[in-house]
């Protein structure tokens, strides 16, 4: 039956709603192959629609662990940030280099650069990571939250 309806979306016999219904059936079945095939489908056939589906919830999920890694550290009530645009989507995320990457940064009042925590995600599958730029130019990637605060607190103390 799985190759049936692999070769019906090959042929481009769905329209986007109806591989939306396939999709999201083939994910409650465990259907692997029809998955993949289909999610290629709805990115060909509305690339709007598949970021919808698939990209937004990513990028939400992203910007939502930043926001409560700065709440939760009081990193989002800085009065003497001289950096005053919060947290952001950050470069890579909007030149296409990221699917999702997010970042707040802090500059005290007499530095000449900035300190940055950034949470990002290079595609659908990968993992979330963790990115802490110092003021000194000292870059680190991690895969904790945890890790990443701590560098983020000796980033904004030196």
């Amino acid at each position: 039956m799985s190759e049936k309806i692999i070769e019906s979306i090959k042929a481009g016999k769905y329209d986007h709603k109806e591989l939306a219904n396939l999709y999201a059936n083939a994910e409650r079945l465990g259907e692997r192959e029809v998955l993949s095939v289909a999610k290629s489908a709805l990115k060909q056939l509305n690339t709007r629609a598949y970021a919808k589906l698939f990209v937004k919830p990513v990028r939400d999920k992203v910007q939502k662990i930043i926001a409560q890694i700065a709440a939760a550290e009081g990193w989002a009530n800085w009065e003497d940030n001289a950096v005053a645009n919060g947290i952001r989507a950050a470069a890579p995320m909007t030149n296409g280099v990221e699917l999702a990457e997010y970042s707040f940064s802090y500059r005290g009042p007499s530095w000449k650069s900035t300190s940055t925590l950034s949470v990002f995600q290079h595609d659908e599958e990968s993992a979330v990571q963790y990115k802490v730029k110092s003021r000194h130019g000292e870059s680190s990637v991690v895969n904790s939250s945890e890790e990443a605060a701590e560098l983020f607190r000796n980033a904004i103390k030196a």
